[in-house]
């Protein structure tokens, strides 16, 4: 059984711990006090927090204190609330909800530590944007999401519990956090072409595809026309290319595909991830050869087989651009990790 000795017990354990963790922290703070206000206002913080303690108010909503900034649970929360709950829905069991839930909450806490040190970099250096470059982002941002309604983002911003200054400052540090990345991270990067093989043929796995084919596609969309002019359409469209017309011409005029204007060019296509009605036929055909029309769900197809090719792995020229992309990503993550070094190295981060 429980008795209240024990319970009063754990709780003087716990006030205690609190207590050396607070007055640990003083001698990070009283340095500051000898430059500026600030380490005083961190020292009243504390000190408050332990009068808290001594009340028995739960000392668990502080994450962390990054400069002059408190960053508590209830933010973290706040920003991870959506892939909390698609978290949610893809745990097989409250054990793996928990362990995904702890993981998303930790990444979140050190992005927004991250995103604290530029925006504080940014205003240590003395920079500033125009009032009316933020008035426009606000306006743009409001155009993008609400489309240019004030009174839904009215609405949504008090279901969130949140104020336009709110909203406000958050388009502001958005933008100074993607300029000051911009500045401080060099866009233009060359990789060597020696690095791009060098990827290729260590990541062989990578680059493994099925059998493919190249394809075109007319399709004639169910959801756009009735049952007798779908059927229509693509028994036109098929004598039309039996007739000897350019499927691309045909493809642009009568497809409901956006890839119309391209000719209705899928490019290649593992015959894996086709329908099942498609990929039979696609596997069958010979190249240069037109389908009849196939019916998939309503909707009908016509397939032209520009390529094929066997099961094998990708050659380096068609993922060349594709390797480029990723370690020049890679690169610009690792410059970026050495910059957040820096301003973390020469900022107040404290945990707790």
């Amino acid at each position: 059984m429980f008795h209240c000795s024990e319970f009063k017990r754990g709780q003087s354990e716990k006030k205690l711990k609190l207590e050396l963790t607070l007055w640990a922290l003083i001698p990070n703070v009283l340095p500051m006090m000898r430059e500026n206000l600030f380490g005083l206002g961190i020292l009243l913080v504390l000190l408050n927090l332990r009068v808290l303690g001594q009340q028995g108010v739960q000392f668990n909503s502080i994450r962390v204190i990054v400069n002059r900034t408190v960053i508590t649970r209830d933010h973290v929360l706040g920003v991870s609330q959506r892939e909390i709950m698609a978290a949610r829905g893809i745990s097989d069991s409250d054990a793996a909800f928990v362990l995904r839930r702890t993981k998303i909450e930790e990444d979140q806490l050190e992005q927004m530590i991250d995103r604290q040190l530029i925006v504080d970099e940014f205003r240590e250096k003395g920079y500033r944007f125009p009032d009316s470059l933020i008035d426009d982002l606000i306006k743009a941002r409001i155009k993008q999401e609400y489309g240019g309604d004030r009174v839904a983002l009215t609405k949504t911003l008090r279901a969130q519990n949140r104020t336009f200054e709110e909203f406000k400052r958050e388009i502001n540090e958005d933008f100074i956090v993607s300029q000051m990345v911009r500045q401080n991270i060099q866009e233009e990067l060359v990789i060597s072409p020696k690095k791009i093989v060098g990827y290729y043929e260590t990541n062989l796995a990578k680059f493994k595809v099925g059998n493919r084919v190249k394809l075109q596609i007319i399709v004639i969309d169910r959801s756009r026309h009735s049952l007798d002019e779908n059927r229509q359409l693509a028994t036109k469209a098929l004598e039309r290319l039996k007739a000897g017309e350019d499927f691309a011409l045909v493809a642009n005029e009568l497809s409901d595909d956006a890839r119309r204007f391209k000719g209705g060019d899928r490019g290649w296509i593992d015959l894996a991830e086709l329908a099942e009605a498609l990929h039979t036929v696609a596997s069958k055909i010979p190249l240069g050869d037109i389908s009849e029309v196939i019916e998939n769900q309503g909707s009908r197809f016509l397939l032209k087989v520009v390529e094929k090719q066997k099961a094998g792995i990708k050659p380096l020229t068609e993922v060349r651009k594709d390797i480029e992309a990723i370690l020049k990503d890679s690169e610009r993550q690792l410059l970026k990790n050495y910059w957040l070094a820096k301003l973390r190295k020469k900022a107040f981060v404290r945990y707790f």
